[in-house]
């Protein structure tokens, strides 16, 4: 690698004529939208890479790439500009979903293949594909005469290389629940490693999602595809083909998780958003239903599911300490708020709920326990509840920006898209130049749009734009870094642009 002035001095050579050339080659490969407002990202990746090999010019690198012999040097570049951020039982509430709904679900279809096929698309270093693989052993302990699949696809090799070696280091297993990690985990010299009858149901494959002809296209045997945060990187028309795709190779009935952030708005008719009661997921529907044009994602059909009993109170809050050969029992009046945040830091969501709602009991005005356990309703997508916690903060406190974000989100996710855009907006109000302001005005772009409005649309998007700009990118804004949202939010105004 040359030294950090002769690398300088090579990005300062990069003409806009040759950043072009490459930003063109890398998205026809890729499919990856890099912005000519910001040369920075594709710049530092072409002068490592051009110094790691000695190449003399920009322009012989890029003839490299364009050549058969430089296929493997082509990826090389891609993986540099592509994100890896992950982790195991990231979206607690698609697992969730696949747990408890849509399994149990596919184990009563599928009865004479008795076999569940699901795709990991864009997975990264492997976490996701394993939380889908334990997710599904979980489900199947007692089904021995049951299969299960799991393709696992990315762009990265180096991220697949990581992926199948199944081994992380101790901090990556933090999310996952202590039984879990016990049952398919086993320690090693770097951390924990995935156990073999994990990793024999995952399949690992080098997959470019944009290219054409697509190779998996004459299948049709997936059940579920996961492809969360990977399409927001894409252009319009990439993303489109690659939903076409999913649609093509999903069985009649299949499931199609996106990134919390991604939609099918503007992009596909083809699938029907269900609500399953526990969160919201895109559905291939039965041809039946395709001949009603049941596409649209404002037509939401509730799926009715059986909610496990909760463990009650008192089973939870019983603690016993041996002292004198006694137990001593701990009352609810004993547990604190620092009791509670402190299961809830630890990612054990049910102990910490069940240890907020013993607080209330005795302190039904605790504001800061109101909060928390709004919180926690929200992550288990108990909406109801979580906005009656967020109104009886909002009754005694009116100015309480997070109280009012929470309720606004809440209120986007059940649907109630006015009474959201008033919660938002309050957030704005109270502080506009804040990080949740930013994120509000985004949510308010998307609320927007989906009532027709293009015009606020336009400028709520334009303004979350503008407070997200003022950040560093790797600034955590409610969970995703602010230069990843303002990527979307420019998405969203060229999508926007374009309409209009």
């Amino acid at each position: 690698m040359a030294d950090n002035v002769t690398t300088n001095n090579l990005g300062s050579m990069l003409t806009r004529a040759e950043y072009l050339l490459f930003r063109d080659l890398i998205e026809a490969n890729s499919g990856i939208d890099l912005e000519d407002r910001d040369w920075t990202p594709l710049r530092a990746a072409l002068c490592e890479r051009v110094s790691a090999i000695g190449y003399p010019s920009f322009g012989e690198y890029y003839e490299l790439l364009k050549s058969p012999e430089g296929f493997g040097e082509l990826n090389r570049l891609i993986e540099l500009l592509t994100i890896h951020e992950t982790s195991f039982f990231r979206n607690g509430v698609h697992f969730d979903l696949l747990e408890n709904v849509i399994i149990p679900e596919l184990l009563a279809k599928n009865t004479p293949s008795r076999v569940i096929r699901i795709w990991s698309a864009g997975c990264s270093t492997g976490q996701e594909a394993y939380s889908i693989a334990i997710t599904l052993l979980e489900s199947l302990r007692a089904r021995s005469s049951w299969q299960a699949e799991v393709l696992a696809t990315d762009i990265s090799q180096r991220a697949l290389d990581v992926a199948r070696t199944g081994v992380y280091e101790a901090r990556a297993v933090r999310g996952v629940k202590p039984e879990l990690l016990n049952r398919y985990f086993e320690p090693c010299e770097r951390g924990y490693r995935v156990k073999d009858e994990v990793r024999r149901i995952v399949r690992f494959e080098h997959l470019n999602l944009v290219k054409e002809p697509f190779p998996l296209s004459a299948l049709r045997y997936f059940d579920i595809i996961f492809c969360e945060n990977v399409t927001i990187y894409f252009k319009i028309d990439s993303t489109r083909r690659v939903i076409r795709n999913f649609y093509d190779v999903l069985r009649e009935g299949g499931y199609l998780f996106l990134g919390y952030s991604e939609s099918l708005w503007q992009i596909s008719s083809d699938f029907v958003l269900r609500d399953l009661g526990r969160g919201l997921v895109y559905q291939k529907p039965s041809r039946a239903e395709e001949g009603e044009q049941l596409g649209a994602s404002t037509n939401v059909v509730p799926v009715e599911y059986e909610r496990p009993q909760q463990k009650k109170i008192s089973d939870l809050l019983q603690r016993t300490s041996k002292k004198d050969g006694q137990s001593t029992r701990i009352s609810k009046r004993s547990v604190t708020l620092a009791d509670a945040e402190a299961l809830y830091e630890a990612r054990r969501f049910e102990e910490a709920l069940l240890a907020v709602e013993a607080i209330l009991d005795v302190s039904p005005t605790d504001l800061k326990a109101h909060l928390l356990a709004a919180k926690l309703r929200a992550d288990r997508e108990e909406i109801g509840p979580a906005l009656r916690h967020c109104r009886k903060i909002i009754d005694y406190d009116p100015l309480n920006e997070e109280t009012h974000y929470l309720a606004g989100v809440m209120l986007l996710r059940s649907g109630e898209k006015l009474e959201a855009i008033r919660s938002l907006s309050k957030v704005i109000y109270l502080n506009p130049s804040g990080c949740r302001a930013a994120i509000a005005h985004f949510h308010l772009g998307g609320l927007y749009a989906d009532l027709n409005n293009r015009d606020e649309s336009l400028r709520a998007y334009k303004n979350a734009l503008r407070l997200l700009e003022r950040l560093p990118k790797d600034k955590l804004v409610e969970e995703f870094s602010a230069g990843f949202l303002a990527k979307v939010c420019r998405r969203r105004l060229e999508e926007l642009t374009q309409i209009g």
